[in-house]
Formats: structure tokens, sequence, C-alpha cells
């Protein structure tokens, strides 16, 4: 048995009494299904560390099927079994406790990989019922397709209204050139009312998706899935919060901080629009420290309860197996520190830049300027360094490789990676660790 099921058994023990036998006949897909409420209102509450245990397993598994030599065939069908439980677990809680469609089709892709492996390699054999089951296609998500994108526009949105920021300081400070003054007032006349309203309005769809997805889990609606009208309102909307959180919190801020600078602290006021901008900012350093508090704080905690699982085994092929677990998860550890810390810096840069542009410093228009030069400049690196962490993610996308058949997945011939067949994206999405926060200077 791989640690990641005897950890997951510990954490939830009534998986015990439906842990894969070593019957060649899989039927954990059907024993699941009779685990009572309390077990899956247990499970739906810790789905964030199911899918981080699930990415890093597959993680685990990608690497071996890359290494084929490194590793004996035993260990690794003891890890598609591992991942096909999980992968099943997962698709039950998606399905009608979460009911996110993309998940589940995400979730059978995967688990065809494991099946046609397991068959291959280990003779295990699967019900005519879901041996072969077409994975569902879920269909068009206007309130996804507006989470996954107002992120990446928020990039170009920036962009645009940071190079302003610097071209109004420029002009403040002094350049000489009476065209580009001019220039600058008519910049500012035809753009400043569009910046004003774009400030709040761009964070209106996201909100208003986020908003409606915590309505309909939550209030008990005449469609909603039997299972999940059980599990209470109090445990669908911790289940919620906890995939919508930091979205939420960042974009209440910033549409409440557009909309009170844009209607409200005008004329005399509006010189009050800096401060109350510059708490925004404060509140996304808080807010993003948080984040990475309870996300580290997640994966240093799983690591601790392996280490605990270590030291109370006196198997040494349990204890190494174990040990080789834990290097997947302090890699996962490294990649979340650079994320969440580049994320972290540059809001607390953007933070100091701002404060440069406050009335009692703008007497000398040089402070404002460089406040909004360092801003800019954070913008290019926060840019260029995201997308090379991004290069560093643990790849946890599950394919089937294709020296399976023709060489034999565990031949020990060769030392290079094999090469993977390449099939649709089914990289494990962790909606709740996604880097979707959204600034608005």
């Amino acid at each position: 048995m791989t640690p990641v099921i005897v950890h997951l058994q510990s954490s939830f023990p009534d998986l015990l009494q439906v842990a894969e036998s070593n019957s060649l006949q899989w039927s954990f897909d059907e024993r699941i299904k009779l685990l009572g409420l309390e077990f899956y209102k247990k499970v739906v509450l810790n789905h964030p560390l199911l899918n981080m245990e699930y990415s890093i397993l597959c993680h685990q598994i990608r690497h071996n099927f890359s290494y084929p030599g490194h590793i004996s065939q035993e260990q690794v069908i003891e890890q598609l079994k591992a991942a096909l439980m999980l992968a099943q677990l997962l698709e039950e809680v998606h399905l009608h406790y979460l009911v996110v469609p993309r998940e589940v089709s995400r979730l059978q892709r995967h688990q065809q990989v494991y099946k046609t492996l397991l068959e291959e390699q280990a003779g295990v054999k699967f019900s005519s019922g879901n041996s072969m089951i077409k994975p569902c296609q879920p269909e068009f998500s206007l309130t996804q397709y507006v989470r996954d994108n107002t992120a990446q526009i928020n990039w170009f949105r920036l962009l645009v209204a940071r190079t302003k920021r610097v071209l109004n300081f420029l002009d403040l400070v002094g350049t000489g050139y009476e065209a580009y003054h001019y220039c600058v007032g008519i910049m500012d006349y035809y753009t400043n009312p569009f910046f004003d309203y774009l400030a709040w309005s761009f964070f209106i769809p996201r909100l208003t998706a986020n908003l409606y997805l915590m309505a309909k889990h939550t209030i008990l609606w005449p469609d909603m899935d039997a299972k999940e009208k059980m599990l209470g309102w109090h445990v669908r909307f911790m289940a919620q919060l906890q995939r919508r959180w930091f979205e939420l919190g960042n974009d209440l801020v910033w549409v409440s901080v557009g909309l009170l600078n844009c209607f409200v602290l005008t004329g005399t006021l509006a010189p009050l629009a800096i401060y109350l901008t510059l708490f925004a900012f404060a509140f996304d350093i808080a807010n993003s420290s948080l984040r990475a508090y309870i996300e580290l704080n997640r994966l240093y905690k799983l690591q601790d309860e392996y280490k605990k699982m270590g030291l109370a085994t006196n198997n040494e092929e349990e204890r190494k197996a174990i040990k080789e677990h834990q290097n997947y998860i302090n890699h996962r550890i490294e990649f979340e520190k650079q994320r969440l810390g580049l994320h972290l810096a540059g809001t607390l840069a953007i933070f100091i830049g701002m404060s440069l542009a406050i009335p009692v410093l703008a007497v000398n228009p040089v402070l404002p300027f460089i406040g909004a030069l360092l801003i800019i400049i954070t913008w290019a690196l926060t840019f260029a360094l995201t997308r090379k962490v991004e290069l560093s993610r643990p790849n946890d996308t599950v394919e089937k490789p294709s020296g399976v058949v023709q060489f034999g997945l565990f031949a020990r011939k060769s030392d290079g990676p094999v090469k993977p067949v390449l099939t649709p994206a089914d990289s494990i999405e962790l909606s709740e660790n996604g880097d979707t926060s959204l600034s608005c200077g």
C-alpha cells in the first residue's frame, strides 16, 4: 500500500472499509458510493488537501514514467492504483457534492489512462459498466470563462494604467517641452473618465461570477443535486468559500474603492482618493500574506504528517517509499514559496510606490515620479518572473507514455526519459491555489 493511501486512511478512517484489496477485479468506485454522509462532509471540507495530494502523486507518477529504470514494476502499479482510487474519490466529490463538471471530465480522462495501464501491466479487470466510459464533455461555462480570463487580461490593463501614471508624473516633474505638456493634457481629458470607470467595472464580472456560484451552491434550490442538498448549507458555504475567498476579498475591496473614488471622492475630496487606494493596496498585502500562510501551512502540515508516518514504521521499504514521496512534497513547497513569495513581494513594492504619491510627499514631484517608475518596473519584473516561475511548476499532467507497449513501461534498457503520447491538457487544476489576485493601481 502506497504512503498516499495510508495517509488518506489515517485522515479518513472510513476509507479502511472500502480499501481496494489485492483482487484483480476493481470495485473501489462502487464501494465509495456506499460511504455515509458524515464521511463526505469531511472530505468536502478537506477537498483542497485532497486536490493537492492528488496533484503531487500525479507528479510522482509522471516522473516515474519518464525514468522507468529507477523504480520497480510493483511500486508503479501500486502508485497507479492509488492514483485511480484518489481520482475516483475526487470524481464522486466533484460530481455530486461540489458540482464542478470540468473537474469531473478531467478526472474521468485521468482514470482512463490509469485503467489502461493497469489492464495492460497488472491484469486488473474493470466492470464493463465503467471500464471504457467516455469522459463527459462539460458545456461552456461563462462563469469559469470569466474567472480564467480576468487575471490574464489584468496584466495588460495594469500595463496601460501604470504607463499613463508615469507619463503624468513625468509631466509634473517637467520635461521642458510645452508640446509634451499639451499632449498629456489632451490624453488626460479623454482617458481619465475611462480609467476612473475601468478601475471598478473591471472587477464586476468576476465578482458577479463568484457571488453567483456562492449563492448557487449555498442556497437550497429545487434543481440542486440530492447529495449536495444533504451536506447542509454551512458545509456547502464553507466549501465554496475555500475555493473563492481570495478572489472575493480582492474584488470586493477594489470594486468598493473604485466606486468611492469615482463617485464620492471628487472635487475637494479628490485628494483623499489616494489614501483610500493606498488602503486597498495594504489590504492586498494582508490578503496575499494570508493566502501564502494558508497554502504553505497546508503543505508543511502534510509534510509533517508523512514524517510522523516514516518514524512510526519499522519497515525499511515503507520508510523509503515515504521518504521518496516527501521529496515530491518538498518540490511542491519550494515552487509554492517562489510563486506566492513573488506575488507578495510585488504587492509590497507597489504599495511602496503608491506611498510616494500621497499629498504629503507630492510637494516634491520627483518622489511621485520615482514611485510611478517603481510601479512600472515592478510590473515588468513580476510579469517576467511569474512566467519563469511557472516553468518550474511540478508537471502533474496525466498521459500514457509511448514506451508502455513498444518497450515495456518498466524496461531498464534506457536511462533516458520516455517520450509521452500527447493528450488533451489534463494538468490538475487547483483553483484555490491560482495566482488570480488583481490590483487596481
